[in-house]
């Protein structure tokens, strides 16, 4: 974009940056992000001193790492994993995303509004505002050196960062839609809600995975390994090359790594597939995932929390803002307001509205472990048991599912001994049915109702390369990193060495350490999961009733049983979702087929 054009749109450029947050790593230290807020600055003034473009670097941030977080407000549309049958969702509210996509018939292409609201539906992402955020991004990397007061190495460093925003961004585009325009620099929006895209069309799967791979490799040889501590919350090399591997694997798995798409799309099928099915595709991902783990744990400093204490190791690695084991999070420190909070508060103690729906179902349940490593057996279809099986059953489970889910009329174990976190206290106004109440990411939290959400923890490397190793016909090294995960969890280690049985127990593994964390609903569409519509996502949805079918109480439940509580939506084109059809009818995109 020319210069002329940057300054025709300086008047309105930053007054869409909304400088209105306070992001902070604890409640004592001071983060590079908890800058001031700003006021409807120009280009011209954002960048007259490092202190107004630290703003914008903050703001760039705000919007590019809030995507798919737990709320479903202001550009920022409901999570992945509220849609998935399998784990979290929100049927029970009135014209939400989830209620849409998994009862109501699923996606629909019929709206592009940024947030989900009643005419929602048509995709669990906010298309457009991934291209407000991106644009942000842009216009720090094109105008940081215009600031007087920063050195040429400060100002390298933040076009590295704008640039992984950007990759971040795309990554998630990748993985949702396939083949989308490849933005190479601001462009213009004609004010806050009107996005004026301009006439790029989709580019090829295959291109833009290539594009992303340039980004962040480029941005790698610039980052640090690691930031002082008033600074976490940056980008560094690890958390780039965490997006680049991200990418690879998501590129490698069966959805998109095949010459035939899971749906035609005639003469644009390498908008949707990468039009071969590419074995070295595999070793591809599992370079990038081993390049994670290396640079992580060695420059990096970080590693995998294994202490010998599997509730406090887990709890540890998800909930304790700055720990060891997270390379990159969203951090913003802001207390809740009328149930609804910010993007980061998702618990039932004082009953936010993002934990209204997040229900354990049994198909998910069955995916947890009992703590000897066995599985649990849990009651068959309307078989009514003593409630008192359910709680030993319940006890007998799996540190993790213990530290995920509060069961009824239990003390919450990643809260031990506080009555704060004991069900009589956090049995609030939502669903009262499944397997208990979440608490993952509150673990020792006490009174804090914010998290750090992990948006790229080392543990997930691990899994990768555990997947990428099995893929590739090496299972010896795909349990070594596999065992690395599931021992810290205090489980016996696997040994499965059957390609086909060892995919489903990795596969496992990332749905029980992953929950809530926006993997699941995309890693069974990408790995066409074979049962996504029989029980997962589509098909009956059982869960966990109580007292003769019913809800669970506070106290004096009698029993418990396993019920199909509805019938879930799936059609084969949801494996990639819609574009919002007033984009399509503009004549640049081509939509994904099946909308």
């Amino acid at each position: 974009m020319t210069n002329n054009k940057k300054q025709h749109w300086s008047k309105c450029l930053f007054a869409t940056i909304g400088i209105v947050f306070s992001l902070s790593i604890t409640s004592c230290e001071k983060d590079f992000l908890q800058v001031p807020p700003g006021s409807n600055p120009t280009i011209d003034t954002a960048f007259s001193n490092a202190t107004n473009a630290y703003n914008a670097i903050a703001a760039a941030y705000f919007a590019s790492l809030r995507q798919g977080l737990n709320w479903a407000g202001y550009y920022a549309p409901s999570t992945d994993d509220q849609l998935a049958g399998s784990q979290a969702f929100w049927v029970q509210i009135p014209g939400s995303v989830a209620s849409v996509a998994i009862l109501g018939g699923g996606f629909t292409p019929n709206s592009n509004s940024q947030d989900m609201g009643s005419n929602g539906g048509y995709g669990n992402d906010g298309y457009t505002d991934n291209f407000r955020a991106i644009r942000k991004a842009y216009l720090v990397k094109e105008n940081i050196d215009n600031v007087p007061n920063m050195s040429a190495e400060d100002k390298a460093i933040v076009k590295a960062e704008m640039q992984g925003l950007v990759a971040y961004r795309y990554v998630q585009m990748f993985i949702m839609y396939g083949g989308v325009p490849i933005i190479p620099e601001s462009f213009p929006l004609t004010s806050l809600n009107d996005l004026d895209v301009l006439a790029i069309p989709r580019a090829p799967l295959s291109n833009l995975l290539d594009t992303i791979i340039t980004w962040c490799d480029e941005s790698a040889a610039v980052l640090p390994s690691r930031w002082p501590d008033n600074s976490l919350g940056r980008m560094t090399k690890s958390a780039v090359l965490a997006i680049k591997a991200k990418a690879l694997m998501y590129a490698a798995r069966p959805l998109f790594n095949t010459a035939t798409p899971y749906l035609s799309l005639g003469g644009n099928n390498n908008l949707i597939c990468m039009g071969t099915n590419d074995p070295n595709l595999w070793n591809r991902a599992l370079a990038a995932s081993e390049a994670v783990i290396a640079e992580a744990e060695g420059y990096g400093g970080l590693s995998i929390i294994n202490t010998g204490n599997p509730m406090a190791d887990y709890g540890t690695a998800t909930s304790t803002p700055s720990n060891r084991e997270v390379i990159l999070a969203f951090k913003q420190q802001v207390a809740s307001s009328g149930g609804a909070g910010p993007y980061n508060i998702f618990n039932v103690v004082n009953y936010h509205y993002q934990a209204n729906g997040s229900v354990l179902s049994t198909s998910m349940l069955e995916n947890y472990y009992k703590a000897d490593g066995t599985d649990q057996t849990w009651p068959a279809l309307g078989q009514n048991q003593p409630f008192a099986e359910y709680l030993t059953k319940f006890q007998e489970m799996e540190p993790r599912m213990r530290a995920d889910f509060n069961g009824w009329e239990m003390q919450a174990d990643n809260n031990p001994g506080d009555p704060f976190w004991h069900m009589t206290s956090h049995y609030k106004d939502v669903n009262h049915f499944g397997a208990g109440q979440p608490t993952k990411f509150y673990y020792m939290a006490g009174r804090r109702e914010w998290f750090d959400f992990p948006l790229f923890r080392l543990a997930a490397y691990y899994l990768s390369s555990a997947e990428a190793y099995n893929e590739t016909g090496d299972p010896v090294r795909a349990l070594q990193r596999l065992n690395i995960v599931h021992e810290r969890a205090g489980l016996p280690p696997v040994t499965e060495t059957n390609q086909d049985l060892l995919r489903e127990i990795i596969q496992r593994e990332w749905a029980i350490e992953f929950i809530q964390e926006k993997y699941r609903f995309n890693d069974l569409k990408h790995w066409k999961h074979p049962d996504i519509a029989n029980g997962i996502i589509g098909g009956p949805i059982r869960f966990l009733a109580f007292n003769n079918g019913g809800d669970a109480l506070a106290t004096g439940n009698v029993n418990y049983s396993n019920t199909v509580r509805y019938n879930g939506y799936w059609h084969s084109k949801q494996f990639l979702n819609p574009f919002p059809q007033s984009e399509v009818n503009k004549g640049y995109l081509v939509q994904n087929p099946g909308y």
